[in-house]
């Protein structure tokens, strides 16, 4: 179940992870045993690779660290771009958070990380993509690269630019 995913990953305290912002993940199906858990693949000059994994699939993370908090800015928004394997036409998908919905994920999971507290939480990028696998456009994609460009906070709307891998 992908929050089992988002749990692990959500596992990561102190310090040094407050503030991690997600660059980029990608799920996929499991397509052999790699072993369960999360792992770490890369942390160097804040950049933090990790990977989740369970039966059912497998979560990667490139996650940002020591960056500044990002700040609404209308006009530096533009879609999020995600590939997924077997769709076939390019889409896009519109979503709308509200902060009792982003409170509630992030509780759900265990995500300590401030960014996501308070009246006008940035959303989770986890919360977005588990939102886009749920869809049914995307759901029987055998894998899904999700790419973050900006801050998406609560109560905005979400586009996401769907194209084929």
């Amino acid at each position: 179940m992908f929050r089992d995913l988002a749990r692990m990953t959500a596992s990561l305290k102190g310090a040094r992870y407050e503030g991690a912002l997600i660059g980029r993940a990608v799920w996929q199906r499991r397509r052999g045993r790699v072993g369960d858990g999360l792992h770490i693949l890369r942390d160097h000059h804040g950049l933090l690779d990790i990977v989740a994994a369970d039966d059912s699939g497998e979560l990667r993370l490139t996650m940002l660290l020591g960056r500044r908090a990002p700040q609404r800015d209308e006009r530096a928004r533009r879609p999020l771009q995600m590939l997924a394997e077997g769709v076939p036409d390019e889409m896009q998908l519109s979503f709308c958070f509200s902060a009792e919905e982003v409170h509630a994920f992030v509780e759900d999971v265990g995500d300590t990380n401030p960014l996501h507290a308070g009246d006008a939480p940035l959303v989770p990028g986890l919360e977005i993509l588990e939102a886009a696998l749920s869809r049914e456009e995307i759901c029987r994609a055998a894998r899904v690269e999700l790419r973050f460009h900006g801050a998406s906070f609560a109560g905005e709307m979400v586009s996401v630019q769907v194209r084929s891998l």
